[in-house]
């Protein structure tokens, strides 16, 4: 039952004439688009950055779903008329009626969901002496958009403590706090809509503690027993929790994917229901929880990567004068060809993606140097999800550190993939060794694949590999002898289209056989191949991403081409920002879909095609030509 204490109750303070917030609060709405995801991060990212440094057990964050009898939850009788009242006020907003009806009727059962979240071997939310605006339980309880997290946290904008509202039906979320000072304090926060009442217009914000001032209620022999933190830590309950199908699974993939370096260090724990998840269980969960494909979730992987022999392992001591940084690569044909992007403090920030490579690959990037990590902090949005250099206090300086750390990672793939050709050479990329140029070849030669002797050369060692079936071999051609294969940002997506002839090997390719041709951009009709003699495709310039194409076609119909890149399971769009046609003035590209035309294409004779990709990609190319 609880203790009668008439100072201790619901207060929604008015606003004096002031703002009033509606019932879409900027706030919960960020994390509406995956609460439990959110929740879970969020969460986490909180009880990581109160860490106990004089402990050295992982932090440990606890999940469960529960009930409090109707008679337990504190304030019971003053909520329900607070909804009452703001339900009359505003029944003529049909969405935030439905909402106050849902809520009135939760409150109205025997019993009321809550999901407890508990913390330990951190410092609990700390008090402070008078609990002023300096503490960090005023920040989470009262302040709006106020963080001065020191650097190495997670946290910087005071926006995070919204999430476990969005995940509750009552937008109600009590607070309770043991901390490493002793002090001790329980608040409860419901965020409703402004409304009238006794002739004046609320805050909407109402606050569950001492009346006058809104103040926390420091002795716990005030509150109901469940709710008196014994050990040092913070208590977080999110009242009317809402009935999310497979709950518990969700919020361990989710923890998985954001935490999963800091899990595997042994930083963090988490017990989510019974499931406990730590760095001796963590691949087990792995196994469990990534046993179906899922596009979107990709830790698996990592994990691999972490934990594998065979990962290359790049660093650096002082990258451009901001600290250490640690890039682990691992090849695996089944991978996606994704970097997970960690800051020091051990939560994922984004998958860096859109490689393209013939390599297929994993990576995880960890910031070491607090230096970087510090000013990275600053580039976040509230969601932690990516890096923004127009956030930062100086936005042109952080987008040359973004550009040189992307460029940073590119060239350690590259390396990985140099490597991985060092040590397997294709017997289709032997035409790397053959002429450039078409001066002395036959005018309107057929394509044909090139074949090898029986005896391969003493200095180069060879192994044929079976061709994917969705990669045709017609004509080898070559690449210049600076290139080498390699990979870029640049790609929108990395599904490889079926259905284009192409050869493998370091110098690009050509195919001219008939088959299904690649979808268009709704520009022109291709489905008419059109066939190409004597092609020769090299990279004239590896730098800048610049390929000359040198054929001749066989119908003067011939008025659009399709450039594609060439990788060891399947082909995509080339990305081509330039291109330029026997000579002429270079082209401006921007639709992504490697299409080039209409252009003028004489029958039997040569063309030159110049092309630039983005990023300055190197790769193997093919190419296709199609009727007008």
């Amino acid at each position: 039952m609880l203790l009668k204490n008439r100072r201790i109750g619901w207060n929604f303070p008015v606003n004096d004439d002031g703002q009033e917030n509606g019932f879409n609060d900027p706030g919960i709405e960020t994390f509406k688009d995956n609460p439990l995801s959110n929740l879970a991060r969020e969460v986490l990212q909180n009880s990581s950055d109160a860490r106990d440094e004089a402990s050295e057990k992982p932090v440990e964050v606890h999940f469960q779903k529960t009930t409090f009898p109707a008679d337990e939850f504190p304030g019971l009788k003053d909520l329900k008329k607070t909804l009452e009242a703001c339900a009359s006020d505003l029944k003529s907003f049909k969405r935030t009626a439905l909402f106050l009806r849902e809520a009135f009727s939760l409150l109205s059962a025997p019993e009321i969901p809550v999901l407890k979240i508990s913390d330990y071997n951190t410092t609990g939310i700390i008090l402070g002496s008078k609990v002023d605006r300096n503490s960090d339980w005023y920040k989470i309880t009262k302040a709006v958009g106020i963080s001065d997290k020191n650097a190495g946290k997670l946290g910087s904008f005071g926006i995070g403590k919204q999430a476990p509202f969005a995940c509750s039906d009552l937008r109600t979320v009590f607070y309770g706090t043991r901390d490493i000072n002793g002090g001790t304090a329980f608040q409860g926060v419901s965020r409703l809509p402004s409304y009238t009442y006794d002739k004046k217009i609320t805050q909407g914000t109402g606050y569950y503690g001492i009346k006058v001032g809104n103040k926390p209620i420091l002795d716990l022999s005030d509150v109901p027993i469940r709710f008196a933190r014994k050990r040092v830590g913070a208590d977080l309950y999110v009242v009317g929790f809402h009935e999310y199908p497979d709950w518990e699974a969700r919020v361990i993939k989710s923890i998985i994917e954001s935490f999963f370096v800091a899990i595997h260090r042994g930083r963090v724990a988490v017990k989510v229901g019974k499931t406990i998840l730590n760095d001796v269980s963590l691949p087990e969960h792995i196994d469990k929880h990534y046993a179906e494909p899922d596009p979107h979730y990709f830790a698996n992987e990592y994990y691999q990567v972490l934990t594998r022999d065979e990962s290359a392992v790049y660093s650096e001591e002082d990258f451009h004068g901001y600290g250490a940084i640690k890039l682990r690569i691992l090849d695996n044909k089944d991978f996606k060809k994704k970097v997970a992007m960690f800051r020091r403090s051990g939560m994922k920030i984004y998958d860096k993606g859109h490689f393209q490579t013939p390599l297929r690959f994993a990576g995880v990037f960890t910031v070491e140097g607090p230096k970087l990590d510090s000013l990275l902090r600053t580039l976040e949005p509230p969601s932690h999800n990516a890096w923004e250099p127009e956030r930062g206090e100086h936005p042109t300086e952080a987008k040359k550190l973004l550009n040189n750390l992307k460029a940073w990672i590119n060239e350690k793939v590259r390396q990985l993939v140099a490597v991985e050709n060092v040590a397997e050479v294709d017997a289709e990329g032997i035409s790397q060794y053959l002429p450039d140029e078409l001066e002395d070849a036959t005018k309107g030669a057929p394509q044909e694949l090139e074949s090898l002797h029986e005896e391969p050369a003493p200095n180069l060692d060879m192994r044929i590999r079976s061709t994917p079936s969705n990669i045709i071999p017609s004509y080898e051609a070559t690449e210049g002898p600076n290139a080498e294969g390699g990979e870029e940002d640049g790609s929108p997506n990395d599904t490889e289209p079926t259905g284009e002839g192409g050869v493998l090997g370091n110098g690009g390719g050509a195919g001219t056989q008939n088959g299904d041709a690649p979808s268009g951009d709704g520009s022109a009709d291709h489905s008419k191949r059109v066939g190409l003699a004597n092609l020769r495709i090299y990279c004239s310039d590896p730098n800048a991403g610049r390929y000359r194409l040198l054929f001749e076609p066989q119908s003067a119909e011939a008025q659009h081409l399709r450039i594609f890149v060439i990788g060891e399971v399947g082909t995509e769009p080339a990305q081509i920002i330039k291109y330029a046609v026997n000579g002429g003035p270079e082209i401006e590209q921007s639709s992504g879909k490697g299409l080039i035309g209409p252009v003028t294409l004489p029958e039997g004779e040569r063309a030159i095609l110049d092309v630039v990709l983005k990023d300055s990609l190197r790769c193997a190319l093919g190419v296709t030509a199609y009727a007008g």
